[in-house]
């Protein structure tokens, strides 16, 4: 079963098993389902949203942009 996920270092938004916990762009264990208010991110992947400043439609919190951890090569 595929599940929309986000790693919360680098920003990307993929399809990963719901096992998966490693981010396959950056390798970091930081892949969360879920906005803190609940909604799940099947959204982010939907067509038109892709490339676009995104917000969560049910708190309205900025997904966009990467953590200050992340360390792009």
């Amino acid at each position: 079963m595929s599940v929309t996920k986000r790693c919360s270092v680098c920003g990307r938004f993929r399809h990963y098993a719901d096992e998966d916990v490693y981010c396959v762009i950056c390798g970091n264990d930081s892949l969360e389902s879920k906005c803190n208010c609940g909604r799940n991110y099947d959204y982010a992947l939907e067509e038109g949203n892709q490339g676009a400043s995104l917000h969560c439609p049910k708190c309205g919190r900025s997904l966009r942009g990467r953590s200050t951890e992340f360390d792009s090569y």
